[in-house]
């Protein structure tokens, strides 16, 4: 575990400030190969630009933490003066950003994409000057790490370390959930599914319903079909369920790589959806988010590339039209552009694990679990 003195705490909302903070809370990982950071264009709109409404009205506080790292004397292992062995430089050891939901009436804040070093004093402090900024607006605990929706990257990834995370889901280095752990408590697990390569699954050909499958565009899970996505996602640990701002949000965030969507119809009435994307995370782990010019060449070019894995981000059907083969329907529908489009593999979440339906659904299709995440509380003193 590293060792740091001196800490500092920058927060700020001006440019200049969040560009800043953008490159602070990118270094952390930055050294981390398995780590596919989101596309680094996304973030300067989420932060810099401010584009996204539903972030806006969280009144987001961008919080970083530098220090100086404490070197030892390699004979005796004792820490050694500052002075007289060159000069340190400070390094980021912490960031994140706290949302303040006002859809939350129970004194809740969320702490989304913290990054921490391998420190624990480093984590403990970023919570406490996130405590001093939102202590006396009545917020009363935090829930992390969550995604800039709860909808979209939450929880500490707690095994499965070696693989590269499937496109959004969350990612964190092994010795970070010892950390959290340690400082914080525990509030419910989420666990993703994954069906591999030649999955007997994987093969099965669409079967007739009592639906009507046909494309969707996606951009309608924001208007006409938002009564239906918002009774059909998880629901747990109070996030409020997803309203047009933040479905608005979701789809301009991810729909930056091609997708594919469809909707299930009985009678006219769309009672289904199934939402899917070629997984781009590895393209982005090589392409470094794009962050540079070579990177976002680089990125274009690797997007060109045949997917081999699809993403399944999205998919619910109406409560009352359950158990009747529907979200079969979808699956299989989906399943069958997957030799079109070289689907080799599909991973699915992550679920919380009192979704029982939906796991229910993905383990009779023959998926298994695979990562697991841990969300979690941090109360105020």
């Amino acid at each position: 575990m590293s060792e740091f003195f001196n800490f500092r705490v920058e927060s700020g909302e001006g440019y200049w400030e969040s560009v800043g903070f953008l490159r602070k809370w990118w270094r952390i990982y930055a050294d981390d190969g398995r780590w596919a950071p989101p596309a680094w264009a996304s973030l300067r709109q989420a932060f810099v630009s401010k584009r996204f409404a539903h972030l806006q009205r969280g009144r987001p506080r961008l919080i970083a933490l530098e220090a100086l790292p404490r070197r030892r004397s390699q004979a005796s292992g004792q820490p050694l003066s500052t002075f007289g062995h060159g000069a340190l430089m400070e390094q980021p050891v912490a960031a994140a950003v706290a949302l303040l939901d006002p859809r939350r009436t129970d004194g809740a804040a969320h702490l989304a994409l913290p990054h921490v070093a391998n420190n624990r004093e480093s984590l403990e402090r970023l919570l406490y000057a996130v405590q001093e900024q939102l202590a006396h607006e009545g917020i009363r605990r935090l829930i992390l790490p969550v995604g800039l929706s709860p909808y979209l990257g939450t929880g500490v990834l707690q095994d499965h370390f070696h693989r590269v995370p499937p496109l959004y889901a969350p990612y964190a280095p092994p010795y970070v959930p010892e950390l959290f752990t340690t400082v914080c408590r525990p509030l419910g697990r989420s666990l993703l599914f994954a069906l591999e390569p030649g999955s007997h699954a994987a093969a099965a050909p669409p079967t007739s319903g009592p639906a009507k499958i046909h494309p969707l565009d996606p951009n309608r899970l924001g208007a006409d079909l938002l009564p239906l996505f918002s009774r059909t996602v998880p629901s747990w640990a109070g996030f409020p369920p997803p309203d047009e701002l933040e479905v608005e949000f979701l789809l301009r965030w991810i729909l930056h790589l091609p997708a594919l969507a469809w909707v299930a119809e009985i009678d006219g009435q769309s009672v289904g959806y199934l939402l899917t994307q070629p997984d781009g995370s590895e393209l982005l782990r090589r392409s470094r988010g794009g962050r540079s010019l070579l990177g976002r060449l680089q990125l274009r070019i690797l997007e060109l590339r045949q997917p081999h894995s699809v993403r399944v981000l999205f998919m619910g059907v109406d409560p009352e039209h359950r158990r009747r083969g529907i979200g079969r329907q979808l699956w299989q529908q989906m399943m069958a552009a997957g030799p079109v489009n070289g689907w080799q593999s599909v991973t699915v979440g992550p679920l919380p694990s009192t979704a029982g339906d939906g796991i229910n659904f993905l383990t009779a299709l023959g998926l298994a679990s695979r990562e697991t995440y841990l969300l979690h509380r941090y109360d105020f003193d």
